[in-house]
């Protein structure tokens, strides 16, 4: 029972003003309760979740899961993550503490100046991608792998039952039993390979589970075993299902090229044809979001492109609106400050006066900008806090005594936290 409700607070975690995590949280000892009983009892299984399409970065479909079926992936994830972490290599990134795309760009420039000894020798980069590669997995295959693994290093006597949990959500069908979050036409425009609903039952596992993007990790770990230590490939790097390599010898990376694809083929998954980049390296190179050129680092131009969007949508709805940048600026900071947090890492102080300069008149009455352009900060006067007591003073301070105001301060600044 501890683990179930542990799983709770790490599920909920920066995510408590959520609906769901508060509809579960108004009686959560009672629902974890029952949900650790239908663990032991053997009768759990996932409940609907919601499908939805989103366009950006590409068209893809997207499960969310209901907050109880997030919790029993935090309460499997917390149980086989550190038997994963001891097994993958360290340029695996995707969903692993102290990694991700920031810290997989910076192995990429570190992989290339090191194999081009500072810039003054050639090397080669390239990148491939597997063909559909969530809807590829075969669950049965994938099941019997992570199973064999998890019984040879796991060593808790809830083992059986860690096994259950993960079989039921390998096997589940979430195309069956979900609900649309968006028109049906929507998807008309996804290929329908990338669908769950049109696969066979057997293969595929939802984008958007938790459990999926550990499965996905682990059902490639062995090739990157294979590429790094029998092939010979050190600069090696995969988010996910794209793959990197760099090395000095253009050909060798080709026929390493090969012997992925025949790796790849004879477990059902296929290198998508029109997906392999391979350059000199003074070219650059476009890696999850960044692009890598000798010596520097910039962000991508489809990133870019999303931070333009944010902005002209943020500065028409202000203009629309009087007193709209007002009573909207911490949000606004909060968009501005995602996207200046991630730039700073990069060369990027031109691009960074050029998206201050896109700023619209209406928010620099509310905002400034601090030194180096790396943060938005809210004038105080229209912070909420602020707001709420200017709001006291105007309405209570002729009615009420000082003691009383100070009441109501403090009342305000719980509220506010």
């Amino acid at each position: 029972m501890e683990d179930v409700f542990t799983a709770y607070f790490d599920c909920r975690r920066r995510k408590r003003g959520m609906y769901n995590s508060l509809v579960f949280e108004v009686d959560y000892e009672r629902k974890c309760v029952e949900l650790w009983r239908q663990i032991n009892a053997g009768t759990y299984h996932p409940i609907r979740s919601i499908v939805f399409i989103v366009f950006k970065p590409v068209i893809r479909e997207v499960f969310a899961p209901s907050f109880e079926s997030r919790v029993v992936d935090h309460l499997i994830a917390q149980k086989i993550e550190p038997l994963f972490e001891e097994q993958f290599i360290e340029d695996n990134y995707a969903t692993r503490k102290s990694k991700g795309t920031l810290y997989g760009i910076n192995r990429v420039a570190d992989f290339i100046r090191k194999c081009s000894a500072n810039y003054t020798r050639d090397c080669y980069v390239m990148k491939l991608d597997i063909k559909s590669f969530f809807m590829s997995l075969p669950k049965q295959a994938l099941y019997d792998n992570m199973s064999a693994f998890i019984g040879e290093h796991y060593h808790e006597d809830d083992l059986y039952t860690l096994l259950y949990m993960l079989r039921t959500i390998i096997f589940d069908r979430p195309e069956l039993h979900c609900v649309r979050r968006c028109p049906r036409s929507y998807w008309e425009n996804q290929p329908k390979e990338k669908s769950l609903f049109n696969s066979d039952g057997k293969h595929g596992t939802p984008i958007g589970r938790l459990t999926s993007q550990l499965s996905a990790s682990f059902a490639l770990n062995p090739h990157d075993h294979l590429v790094k230590e029998e092939w010979g490939i050190s600069y090696y790097g995969r988010y996910v299902d794209d793959m990197l390599l760099v090395h000095k010898s253009k050909e060798y990376l080709l026929e390493v090229r090969e012997r992925i694809r025949e790796w790849l083929a004879e477990r059902g998954f296929i290198l998508h044809p029109n997906k392999m980049y391979i350059q000199h390296f003074t070219k650059g190179v476009s890696f999850v979001g960044g692009k890598v050129l000798p010596g520097r680092k910039y962000i991508s131009n489809r990133s870019l492109g999303f931070y333009y969007d944010a902005i002209e949508h943020w500065n028409n709805s202000a203009a629309a609106e009087q007193g709209f940048a007002e009573a909207h600026g911490e949000e606004f900071v909060a968009v501005i400050n995602s996207y200046l947090g991630l730039m700073k890492h990069f060369n990027t102080y031109n691009m960074r006066c050029r998206i201050c300069n896109m700023i619209g008149h209406e928010w620099w009455k509310v905002i400034y900008i601090g030194k180096g352009l790396h943060k938005a900060i809210l004038k105080k006067q229209y912070k909420r806090l602020a707001i709420y007591k200017s709001e006291i003073h105007k309405d209570l301070i002729p009615k009420i005594s000082l003691r009383k105001i100070n009441m109501v301060y403090d009342w305000a600044i719980l509220n506010y936290k």
